[in-house]
């Protein structure tokens, strides 16, 4: 890992060799041609943006970046693959240049944060961000759970995570932390989970996804604790499902549970007693050959309280 001086003397490097090579005239047709030149004001203009990051302890989202001269980049494709070759050429990962993805995950509990770019605690139980709290892109330095928190609950869908917020889940059924992904975590997400686990190893960490091959295999590299709500049948039997929220397996569904069975079988950090759990998990979703999507259930609330508490 390089510190702040090294990424600062690298750029510096790489400029002067940049202008020494300017005076090189064999090199001056190379460098100074109709799209180098397009090539290399943008890619002056991130180290800029990078020098003045590092010199002032500073950070910024890869769309704030693009932002920052929309003319110049013309997409965030194009500022996104410049940045990349600036990693690159000076052999840095975008994070040590204090460039993160944007905010996707958003988390409402009885926790508080302490955001590697701001000094005040965050309160995500605030009354002023009801609808959660943006999880930041540049990590956190520090957090503390209230030690009466029972678990934390990420949810795979906006929707649901907000159908929660919306019938005071936290209150009702918590105290919890309330996560949502956005789909799959990003690794602002992974990071803060990191965190909270360092925190309160014994905390218990469920998550709340489609009843589907793609979800199973997700939830499982996070080894999470998936919360099987209801198998088709059993949904509607007690109908908590309708028969129009069901649908058929595909060929590439089975095939992905196939596959799903074969990598957690040879998978070393999962016990003989997760790998049983997963196939079986697997298997009967093959032998129904139906899927639904988890916002379909009926009285979600009240069906999650239940089901968390049995595994607590």
């Amino acid at each position: 890992m390089r510190d702040n001086v090294d990424v600062a003397s690298l750029l510096e490097k790489y400029t002067l060799n940049f202008l020494t090579s300017l005076l090189d005239k064999k090199k001056q047709k190379n460098v100074l041609s109709k799209g180098k030149i397009l090539e290399m004001t943008r890619l002056f203009c991130i180290i800029e943006i990078v020098s003045k990051n590092i010199k002032g302890n500073m950070h910024s989202t890869l769309r704030q970046i693009f932002y920052t001269n929309p003319q110049l980049f013309m997409s965030q494709k194009v500022s996104n693959v410049t940045i990349g070759k600036l990693t690159k050429i000076i052999k840095i990962p975008r994070e040590l240049l204090n460039i993160y993805n944007s905010p996707k995950g958003i988390i409402r509990g009885n926790i508080f944060l302490r955001e590697k770019n701001s000094s005040p605690w965050v309160d995500c139980m605030s009354i002023f961000e009801t609808r959660g709290h943006l999880i930041c892109p540049f990590g956190v330095s520090d957090i503390k759970i209230s030690p009466d928190v029972k678990y934390v609950l990420i949810v795979e869908k906006e929707t649901v995570f907000f159908r929660l917020l919306q019938s005071d889940f936290i209150s009702n059924y918590g105290p919890c932390i309330l996560i949502t992904a956005r789909g799959f975590p990003d690794l602002n997400t992974r990071q803060l989970l990191y965190e909270i686990r360092r925190c309160n190893k014994g905390l218990k960490i469920f998550c709340l996804t489609d009843y589907d091959a793609y979800d199973v295999d997700d939830v499982s590299i996070d080894n999470l604790c998936w919360l099987n709500l209801f198998a088709p049948e059993e949904g509607l039997q007690k109908q908590v499902l309708k028969d129009i929220d069901i649908s058929k397996l595909t060929l590439r569904d089975i095939r992905m549970l196939d596959n799903f069975c074969e990598t957690v079988k040879s998978n070393r950090k999962f016990r003989s007693s997760e790998i049983f759990a997963w196939t079986e998990y697997a298997n009967h979703m093959k032998t129904s050959g139906v899927k639904y999507e988890v916002d379909a259930i009926q009285d979600i609330e009240k069906h999650l309280s239940i089901r968390i508490g049995e595994l607590l």
